[in-house]
């Protein structure tokens, strides 16, 4: 691919993209895209850091913003591309947007969501607005309804039991980013 940092992209690099991206973007897309890309990359490094991303109001008012980060933290830009593709309207299977889920609710990213993962997210979704008691008590019990055949002890949700729980909804998982259209 070429130098994607420059200031344009080729007609290539356009197409490269697209492809990377399992054409779910138009190339005046990935051109805006790239665009943002160039803001956020105030070094110009070819990847964006947490703190540059946490600079977009509409992230850093999210109360999983740090999670979100930590997720994005230090991608290039088709890398960017393809995980803004989750977050733009009907683009992604219902799968790949709860794979995005799945991935900020595993927060120490070892392919399960555990006790430890669910209290981490609790917290961070409610604040101070819990006691140590109730956490302890939402997560036993979102993992009871998830996981009622496993021992307690060994109560974690892997990947097909969460789509189980989110995806037999009728409800759709909504994330959404507006990409505007060059042209």
């Amino acid at each position: 691919m070429g130098n994607l940092m420059s200031l344009y992209l080729t007609d290539y690099d356009l197409d490269e993209v697209v492809e990377h991206c399992g054409r779910k973007f138009s190339r005046s897309e990935v051109f805006s895209l790239y665009k943002r890309f160039r803001e956020l990359d105030k070094g110009h490094k070819g990847f964006i850091a947490s703190e540059e991303l946490l600079s977009i109001p509409e992230l850093s008012l999210n109360p999983l913003a740090k999670r979100i980060a930590h997720l994005f933290e230090n991608v290039n830009f088709k890398e960017f591309v393809v995980l803004l593709a989750t977050f733009s309207g009907n683009r992604c299977t219902q799968e790949e947007k709860l794979g995005f889920m799945f991935h900020v609710h595993d927060t120490d990213s070892d392919g399960f969501i555990s006790k430890d993962d669910l209290e981490h997210m609790v917290r961070t979704l409610c604040g101070g607005h819990l006691t140590e008691d109730e956490v302890t008590a939402t997560v036993k019990q979102v993992l009871a309804e998830a996981c009622p055949e496993k021992p307690v002890e060994n109560r974690e949700i892997d990947f097909p039991t969460f789509c189980k729980l989110f995806g037999d909804t009728d409800q759709q998982v909504s994330l959404h980013v507006n990409v505007p259209s060059l042209g």
